[in-house]
Protein backbone atom coordinates (compact mmCIF):
# COMPACT_ATOMS: atom_id res chain seq x y z
CA UNK A 1 0.00 0.00 0.00
CA UNK A 2 1.32 3.45 -0.93
CA UNK A 3 2.43 5.61 1.99
CA UNK A 4 1.07 9.14 2.16
CA UNK A 5 3.61 11.93 2.57
CA UNK A 6 3.00 15.59 3.38
CA UNK A 7 5.79 18.16 3.20
CA UNK A 8 6.43 21.88 3.21
CA UNK A 9 8.10 22.59 -0.13
CA UNK A 10 9.44 25.39 -2.31
CA UNK A 11 9.42 25.46 -6.11
CA UNK A 12 12.92 25.32 -7.56
CA UNK A 13 12.01 25.03 -11.23
CA UNK A 14 8.96 24.60 -13.44
CA UNK A 15 8.36 24.16 -17.15
CA UNK A 16 5.39 23.42 -19.40
CA UNK A 17 4.46 19.79 -19.87
CA UNK A 18 2.11 18.82 -22.68
CA UNK A 19 -0.80 21.18 -23.26
CA UNK A 20 -2.10 22.12 -19.83
CA UNK A 21 0.34 20.70 -17.28
CA UNK A 22 3.59 21.68 -15.55
CA UNK A 23 6.66 19.66 -14.62
CA UNK A 24 7.67 21.12 -11.25
CA UNK A 25 10.78 20.47 -9.17
CA UNK A 26 10.23 21.00 -5.43
CA UNK A 27 12.68 21.26 -2.55
CA UNK A 28 11.31 19.58 0.57
CA UNK A 29 12.67 19.28 4.10
CA UNK A 30 12.71 15.54 4.66
CA UNK A 31 12.63 14.23 1.09
CA UNK A 32 14.98 16.69 -0.63
CA UNK A 33 14.44 17.41 -4.30
CA UNK A 34 11.27 15.96 -5.83
CA UNK A 35 9.76 16.17 -9.33
CA UNK A 36 6.05 16.12 -10.03
CA UNK A 37 3.72 16.57 -12.98
CA UNK A 38 0.84 18.86 -12.07
CA UNK A 39 -2.00 18.49 -14.50
CA UNK A 40 -4.49 21.08 -15.70
CA UNK A 41 -2.87 24.19 -14.18
CA UNK A 42 -2.18 25.88 -17.52
CA UNK A 43 -5.80 26.02 -18.64
CA UNK A 44 -7.80 29.26 -18.82
CA UNK A 45 -10.03 28.50 -15.84
CA UNK A 46 -9.82 30.70 -12.74
CA UNK A 47 -9.13 27.66 -10.58
CA UNK A 48 -6.17 26.63 -12.73
CA UNK A 49 -4.79 30.16 -12.79
CA UNK A 50 -5.04 30.39 -9.00
CA UNK A 51 -3.22 27.09 -8.54
CA UNK A 52 -0.50 28.12 -10.96
CA UNK A 53 -0.01 31.31 -8.93
CA UNK A 54 0.75 29.17 -5.87
CA UNK A 55 3.65 27.56 -7.75
CA UNK A 56 5.92 30.61 -7.62
CA UNK A 57 9.49 30.78 -6.28
CA UNK A 58 9.87 31.53 -2.57
CA UNK A 59 6.22 30.71 -1.80
CA UNK A 60 5.91 27.80 0.61
CA UNK A 61 3.58 25.05 -0.59
CA UNK A 62 2.14 22.13 1.34
CA UNK A 63 2.30 19.14 -0.98
CA UNK A 64 1.02 15.60 -0.56
CA UNK A 65 1.90 12.50 -2.52
CA UNK A 66 1.76 8.73 -2.35
CA UNK A 67 5.08 6.96 -2.07
CA UNK A 68 5.32 3.29 -2.95
CA UNK A 69 7.70 1.26 -0.82
CA UNK A 70 10.81 -0.19 -2.47
CA UNK A 71 10.08 1.54 -5.79
CA UNK A 72 12.50 4.11 -7.18
CA UNK A 73 10.50 7.08 -8.44
CA UNK A 74 11.67 9.86 -10.74
CA UNK A 75 8.25 11.50 -10.37
CA UNK A 76 6.13 11.65 -7.24
CA UNK A 77 2.38 11.08 -7.55
CA UNK A 78 1.26 14.47 -6.24
CA UNK A 79 -2.44 14.51 -5.40
CA UNK A 80 -2.83 17.73 -3.39
CA UNK A 81 -1.07 21.06 -2.93
CA UNK A 82 -1.97 24.36 -1.33
CA UNK A 83 -0.14 27.57 -0.37
CA UNK A 84 1.52 27.63 3.05
CA UNK A 85 1.91 30.65 5.30
CA UNK A 86 5.69 30.59 4.73
CA UNK A 87 6.50 33.13 2.01
CA UNK A 88 9.51 35.31 1.22
CA UNK A 89 8.69 38.41 -0.86
CA UNK A 90 12.00 38.97 -2.65
CA UNK A 91 12.20 42.07 -4.82
CA UNK A 92 14.67 43.37 -7.39
CA UNK A 93 18.20 42.06 -7.04
CA UNK A 94 17.26 40.03 -3.97
CA UNK A 95 14.84 38.13 -6.21
CA UNK A 96 17.69 37.36 -8.63
CA UNK A 97 19.81 36.16 -5.72
CA UNK A 98 17.00 33.85 -4.64
CA UNK A 99 16.76 32.46 -8.17
CA UNK A 100 20.50 31.80 -7.98
CA UNK A 101 19.96 29.68 -4.85
CA UNK A 102 17.16 27.81 -6.61
CA UNK A 103 19.35 27.15 -9.63
CA UNK A 104 22.14 25.76 -7.45
CA UNK A 105 19.77 23.36 -5.69
CA UNK A 106 18.08 22.33 -8.94
CA UNK A 107 21.38 21.52 -10.62
CA UNK A 108 23.49 19.89 -7.91
CA UNK A 109 21.11 18.00 -5.59
CA UNK A 110 20.28 14.35 -6.19
CA UNK A 111 16.55 13.51 -5.86
CA UNK A 112 15.04 12.11 -2.67
CA UNK A 113 18.02 12.81 -0.38
CA UNK A 114 16.98 14.03 3.08
CA UNK A 115 18.48 17.46 3.74
CA UNK A 116 16.91 19.01 6.83
CA UNK A 117 19.82 21.32 7.67
CA UNK A 118 20.12 22.56 4.10
CA UNK A 119 16.37 23.19 3.98
CA UNK A 120 16.67 25.35 7.11
CA UNK A 121 19.70 27.15 5.65
CA UNK A 122 17.69 27.82 2.48
CA UNK A 123 14.83 29.43 4.40
CA UNK A 124 17.28 31.49 6.47
CA UNK A 125 18.99 32.69 3.30
CA UNK A 126 15.67 33.72 1.74
CA UNK A 127 14.85 35.66 4.91
CA UNK A 128 18.28 37.33 4.88
CA UNK A 129 17.80 38.30 1.23
CA UNK A 130 14.34 39.67 1.95
CA UNK A 131 15.76 42.11 4.54
CA UNK A 132 19.05 42.84 2.75
CA UNK A 133 19.53 46.55 2.11
CA UNK A 134 22.66 46.36 -0.05
CA UNK A 135 24.52 44.15 -2.51
CA UNK A 136 27.07 43.40 0.17
CA UNK A 137 24.34 42.09 2.48
CA UNK A 138 23.01 39.97 -0.39
CA UNK A 139 26.51 38.61 -1.09
CA UNK A 140 26.98 37.66 2.57
CA UNK A 141 23.71 35.71 2.52
CA UNK A 142 24.76 33.88 -0.65
CA UNK A 143 28.17 32.92 0.69
CA UNK A 144 26.65 31.44 3.84
CA UNK A 145 24.24 29.37 1.78
CA UNK A 146 26.98 28.20 -0.59
CA UNK A 147 28.95 26.99 2.43
CA UNK A 148 25.91 25.09 3.74
CA UNK A 149 25.37 23.55 0.29
CA UNK A 150 29.00 22.48 -0.03
CA UNK A 151 28.81 20.89 3.41
CA UNK A 152 25.71 18.97 2.27
CA UNK A 153 27.61 17.83 -0.83
CA UNK A 154 30.41 16.45 1.32
CA UNK A 155 33.10 19.04 0.60
CA UNK A 156 35.43 19.22 3.60
CA UNK A 157 35.80 22.95 4.20
CA UNK A 158 37.77 23.12 7.43
CA UNK A 159 38.71 26.80 7.55
CA UNK A 160 40.28 26.63 11.01
CA UNK A 161 43.46 24.66 10.21
CA UNK A 162 45.74 23.94 7.26
CA UNK A 163 46.92 20.74 5.59
CA UNK A 164 49.57 20.29 8.29
CA UNK A 165 46.99 20.61 11.13
CA UNK A 166 48.37 24.03 12.09
CA UNK A 167 45.91 26.79 13.07
CA UNK A 168 45.13 29.35 10.39
CA UNK A 169 47.18 32.52 10.80
CA UNK A 170 45.62 35.88 9.90
CA UNK A 171 49.01 37.10 8.65
CA UNK A 172 49.49 34.33 6.06
CA UNK A 173 48.02 33.54 2.66
CA UNK A 174 46.74 30.06 1.84
CA UNK A 175 46.16 28.03 -1.30
CA UNK A 176 42.94 26.02 -1.08
CA UNK A 177 42.91 22.74 -3.00
CA UNK A 178 39.47 21.13 -3.25
CA UNK A 179 40.68 17.65 -2.28
CA UNK A 180 43.69 18.41 -0.09
CA UNK A 181 42.69 21.52 1.83
CA UNK A 182 44.69 24.63 2.76
CA UNK A 183 48.40 25.08 2.16
CA UNK A 184 50.30 28.05 3.65
CA UNK A 185 52.83 30.04 1.65
CA UNK A 186 55.17 29.12 0.08
CA UNK A 187 52.98 26.85 -2.04
CA UNK A 188 55.32 23.92 -2.62
CA UNK A 189 52.87 21.01 -2.50
CA UNK A 190 50.55 22.16 -5.31
CA UNK A 191 49.75 25.19 -7.46
CA UNK A 192 46.17 24.12 -8.18
CA UNK A 193 43.43 25.98 -6.33
CA UNK A 194 42.61 29.51 -5.19
CA UNK A 195 44.48 31.83 -2.86
CA UNK A 196 42.71 33.17 0.24
CA UNK A 197 44.06 35.28 3.08
CA UNK A 198 44.20 33.78 6.54
CA UNK A 199 42.26 36.76 7.86
CA UNK A 200 39.31 36.05 5.55
CA UNK A 201 39.39 32.35 6.41
CA UNK A 202 39.22 33.18 10.10
CA UNK A 203 36.41 35.66 9.59
CA UNK A 204 34.24 33.16 7.74
CA UNK A 205 35.05 30.33 10.16
CA UNK A 206 33.81 32.61 12.97
CA UNK A 207 30.77 33.69 10.87
CA UNK A 208 31.94 37.30 11.07
CA UNK A 209 30.86 39.58 8.24
CA UNK A 210 33.77 41.40 6.61
CA UNK A 211 33.21 43.61 3.59
CA UNK A 212 36.87 43.40 2.58
CA UNK A 213 36.61 39.59 2.39
CA UNK A 214 33.53 39.35 0.15
CA UNK A 215 35.54 39.04 -3.06
CA UNK A 216 37.84 36.34 -1.68
CA UNK A 217 34.91 34.35 -0.29
CA UNK A 218 33.12 34.53 -3.65
CA UNK A 219 36.23 33.27 -5.47
CA UNK A 220 36.70 30.43 -2.97
CA UNK A 221 33.14 29.13 -3.13
CA UNK A 222 32.87 29.46 -6.92
CA UNK A 223 35.98 27.30 -7.17
CA UNK A 224 34.45 24.72 -4.82
CA UNK A 225 31.11 24.60 -6.64
CA UNK A 226 32.56 24.45 -10.16
CA UNK A 227 33.01 20.64 -10.30
CA UNK A 228 29.36 20.13 -9.35
CA UNK A 229 28.01 22.65 -11.85
CA UNK A 230 30.07 21.69 -14.89
CA UNK A 231 30.58 24.00 -17.84
CA UNK A 232 27.00 25.24 -18.17
CA UNK A 233 26.88 28.84 -16.88
CA UNK A 234 24.59 29.95 -14.07
CA UNK A 235 21.66 31.73 -15.72
CA UNK A 236 20.76 33.85 -12.68
CA UNK A 237 24.35 35.03 -12.35
CA UNK A 238 24.29 36.35 -15.92
CA UNK A 239 21.58 38.82 -14.91
CA UNK A 240 24.10 40.70 -12.79
CA UNK A 241 26.64 42.65 -14.83
CA UNK A 242 29.10 42.66 -11.94
CA UNK A 243 28.30 39.10 -10.83
CA UNK A 244 26.81 37.94 -7.55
Amino acid sequence: MAAQVEQLAFVLHRRPYRETSLLVTFFTEQHGKQNAIIKGVRSASKSAQAKQAWLQPFQGVQIRWREKALVAQDLIALYHFEPASMRFPLMGESNLCGLYLNELLYRVLYPSIESNELFQAYQQSLYDLAIASSRNAQAWALRQFEYALLTELGVALDLSQDYYDSPISAEKRYLFHLELGLFPEPFTQTTEGVIVSGHCLQQFADQQYCEACLKEWKTLFRYCLAPFLGKQPIQARALFQAGI
